[in-house]
């Protein structure tokens, strides 16, 4: 499978929380949502890895991300980690992830999968039904770029 939009989605993400560092002076509110946002996408990118493999096997695939959106999961990662740990962890996660969705074959792209999702504030939104592909293409045009935009306002309010 073509992972051009993702391979090109993550170098953005990456720059712009490399442009935080743990001694960047945000405000509390600032710090503490870039490192939800990084410490999210770093749990995605787990989650999205395991269903790509699911689907690789021809298991059923369902995409849960309650992991990645629960607070206790998210604030013991941020409390054991740096600010460049979890980047770290987001690139070799990204790569993991990437890797994976290379091998997936293109007629198996196009496999349903269930979504079984939370928003932010742990509201659970209708399962629903995505092809692979496409919920491939909403990660590395819509999910993953406003993620890295909302990194580069932070690093720029300090401008």
């Amino acid at each position: 499978m073509n992972t051009n939009a993702l391979e090109t989605a993550y170098p953005e993400l990456i720059r712009n929380a490399e442009a935080i560092t743990d001694a960047t002076p945000l405000t509390e509110q600032a710090r503490t949502l870039a490192d939800w946002t990084i410490a999210h996408v770093a749990l995605s990118d787990r989650i999205l890895a395991a269903a790509a493999r699911d689907l690789l096997v021809g298991a059923p695939v369902v995409v849960d991300n309650r992991e990645a959106m629960d607070p206790a999961t998210l604030n013991a990662l941020i409390s054991r980690t740096s600010h460049q740990e979890r980047i770290a962890l987001v690139r070799r996660n990204a790569d993991y992830f990437t890797a994976t969705v290379q091998c997936i074959p293109d007629h198996a792209a196009r496999i349903p999968v269930r979504l079984s999702l939370v928003d932010r504030d742990g509201n659970s939104v209708p399962d629903r039904h995505l092809p692979w592909d496409e919920l491939i293409h909403v990660r590395a045009t819509q999910h993953l770029p406003g993620h890295a935009a909302r990194l580069a306002e932070l690093a720029r309010v300090l401008d």
